[in-house]
């Protein structure tokens, strides 16, 4: 079996590795000429395997320590970073997915674990990840299904890459990009990443983000924040803007900018970096579980509108 499946519908064409966490590596709508996801590269070889397509995060983000109490029961991730002594991101984004499902415009794939299978986590689960175009753009939904017989932590997210140059015509000096965000989350960015406990005014660049006017090109951001809806890539010259819509399960957002190399992370996730041992609450840290034998679905939709 072909482990890249396209899907098309209209304009718009989707390319999924199955081989690799089902990730959406290319999003194309061929009417404006335009190329969404930041697409890898030829040969295969990647600098950053996060930065290429929308990769799925699980667990989502840095886990200090690898390692955290829930129920009376210790999980532990392997330190797969270690000059931050965290876990990063899991590993399904380079697991493969198994094909349940094809039509031309549609496909659904599943990833499934036995008890310790994954990471040593220590539940049975299963997640499908389901791709359909639509006449607007893409539709993303996500399943995760407990097939234990205890409540099991949910740290999701993906690491959705956008091209800020999404059509050949594209323009730096009118690019600008928006997020539905309500409060940043400071982290030490010298030493772990992490969530230091402070939640500071909005700046320059938060203001921005928050009313649709940063400019990707001025230079690299790293920001972590509270919100959830929309966020957006407009390119005011051409009059098209990417909208990128995630249901109110994906509470926080991690904004990553790659400045003059062209690309934008806006990363939808349930929960905050470090969310089971970081300095809030673990209600406000968005501490997430499903009850044995529970599942929970996800929505998501990138779409290209005229403006």
């Amino acid at each position: 079996m072909d482990q890249k499946q396209i899907i098309t519908a209209g304009d718009w064409s989707a390319t999924i590795d199955l081989a690799g966490g089902a990730n959406c590596i290319s999003l194309k709508n061929r009417r404006f000429n335009a190329s969404i996801l930041r697409e890898p590269p030829v040969n295969g070889k990647l600098d950053n395997p996060y930065l290429y397509g929308m990769p799925i995060l699980f667990p989502v983000n840095r886990i200090e320590g690898g390692c955290f109490d829930f129920e009376g029961r210790t999980y532990t991730f392997p330190i797969n970073e270690p000059q931050t002594g965290c876990h990063l991101h899991g590993e399904l984004h380079q697991t493969a997915f198994e094909l349940l499902e094809r039509r031309e415009e549609r496909i659904v794939c599943r990833y499934a674990a036995k008890k310790g299978e994954y990471l040593g986590f220590p539940h049975a689960f299963e997640i499908l990840q389901e791709y359909e175009l639509r006449e607007e753009g893409l539709y993303h939904t996500v399943t995760v299904r407990n097939l234990s017989g205890q409540s099991m932590p949910v740290f999701l997210g993906f690491h959705t890459t956008f091209n800020t140059l999404f059509t050949p015509k594209s323009d730096p000096r009118h690019v600008s990009v928006f997020a539905d965000i309500t409060e940043e989350y400071e982290r030490n960015m010298s030493i772990n990443y992490l969530p230091t406990g402070v939640k500071p005014p909005f700046d320059a660049t938060s203001a921005a983000l928050a009313s649709g006017t940063y400019k990707p090109f001025t230079g690299k951001a790293s920001r972590h924040y509270r919100g959830n809806g929309i966020m957006s890539i407009t390119d005011a010259q051409n009059c098209l803007r990417i909208v990128y819509e995630n249901d109110g399960k994906y509470t926080f957002r991690l904004i990553y900018n790659g400045g003059d190399e062209g690309y934008i992370c806006l990363e939808p996730q349930n929960c905050l970096a470090n969310c089971p041992n970081a300095p809030f609450p673990r209600e406000e840290a968005g501490f997430d579980a499903l009850h044995a034998g529970k599942d929970r679905t996800y929505r998501s939709k990138i779409i290209l509108e005229e403006i």
